[in-house]
């Protein structure tokens, strides 16, 4: 007998990973949507993931392999099941709010500087349900998406040092985002404009040039630096430095559909207390392949994240996307290679301002 099940998460990695604990691989996945959240106002709650799987109960499957008759009754439940919920998922989402012309530009025009179109559409939708926009002019309907994108953003939370504690700053990401550069602009900043006592340490061993250049920006600010090639060398590195207000490590750019709990940096998190960690993401990946660093990287848990390269972005839409895709603060941007000088505290005031046309952040004019 077929039963259907639905699972949630915060994020589709989360809601398939409990449907294939308890399911396994055999589950037909049916349907995957996205569940508005009514928080508070109704309005920045993050949505959920709902996943529809169809399973035949263990203690009911036939022994008998060769009952081909049993196989086909299955199949037809299972497809009268997938017409049945595509059908509901049609009509569902034939229910769209009519948004008002005055909305649905700026929803265009986020779209155009690369949020998600779903996203914009339940971030302007959801607006359009909770405040009532007509008889208001423009400058006021502007001022209302503006206020609503920078409480989207949430808090701004680039890092934080207590005098007389330790703190060692993990950058986490994929190959290629500009992890080892964006170290260094932070170092030197800290260094140069606020006088920390620091120390460098590296994970990356798999790219002779990756060390090597690393070793060139300590060798310009003067700052000691480790090379760790396995899990007991960090903390013979955290003893050597134990006298630094702040150890920075970098880690190896890695696949990240190759991150799991048996990697080295994984194991380093969960063994070390007094740390911040990092998720550093180009600004100018595509939606899809964001989408699926985010959810890999999941595992982490507890990071703020850093976006490189937004320079090189058609907008800042995945400032936005990522904000959606994860719970997690927001800390800084870099656009350009000059270090220390291409990075700053994000400001939510410019990138809203980018988002609804207003300026290009960062670019020159």
């Amino acid at each position: 007998m077929v039963k259907v099940k639905k699972y949630t998460g915060a994020t589709a990695y989360e809601a398939m990973t409990k449907l294939k604990n308890e399911l396994g691989q055999d589950a037909i996945i049916l349907n995957t949507r996205t569940i508005k959240q009514k928080g508070f106002f109704g309005i920045f709650k993050k949505p959920i993931v709902e996943i529809t799987a169809a399973f035949e109960e263990k203690d009911l499957i036939s022994k008998n392999k060769n009952s081909a008759n049993k196989l086909r009754e299955i199949n037809n439940e299972i497809q009268d099941l997938k017409k049945m919920i595509g059908e509901l998922s049609t009509s569902t989402n034939k229910e769209i709010i009519k948004i008002p012309k005055q909305l649905n530009d700026y929803k265009t025009q986020l779209i155009n500087k690369g949020v998600e179109y779903s996203t914009a559409t339940l971030i302007i939708g959801e607006i359009n349900e909770q405040i009532n926009i007509n008889n208001k002019d423009e400058e006021i309907i502007k001022n209302i998406i503006k206020y609503n994108l920078m409480e989207y953003l949430g808090d701004i939370r680039p890092l934080s040092v207590s005098p007389g504690h330790q703190k060692v700053i993990f950058f986490l990401g994929p190959t290629g985002v500009g992890k080892t550069t964006t170290l260094a602009k932070i170092a030197a900043q800290l260094v140069l404009e606020k006088k920390y006592n620091i120390g460098l340490i590296t994970t990356d061993t798999y790219r002779i040039a990756a060390v090597e250049q690393l070793k060139t920006y300590s060798n310009i600010l003067n700052l000691p630096l480790e090379v760790v090639y396995n899990e007991s060398d960090i903390y013979k590195s955290l003893t050597f430095f134990k006298d630094k207000d702040l150890v920075l490590v970098d880690t190896a750019g890695r696949n990240h559909r190759e991150i799991n709990k048996e990697d080295i940096v994984y194991k380093m998190l969960n063994s070390i207390n007094n740390k911040e960690v990092y998720l550093v993401l180009s600004g100018a990946t595509d939606y899809i392949t964001l989408k699926s660093i985010i959810e890999h990287y999941s595992i982490i848990g507890d990071y703020k994240i850093i976006f490189t390269k937004l320079d090189e972005a058609q907008g800042l839409g995945n400032v936005i996307n990522a904000k959606f895709l994860t719970k997690n603060p927001l800390s800084y941007i870099t656009m350009g290679q000059n270090v220390p000088d291409d990075i700053e505290i994000l400001d939510k005031d410019k990138v809203v301002n980018s988002l609804i046309g207003e300026n290009d952040y960062g670019r020159p004019s």
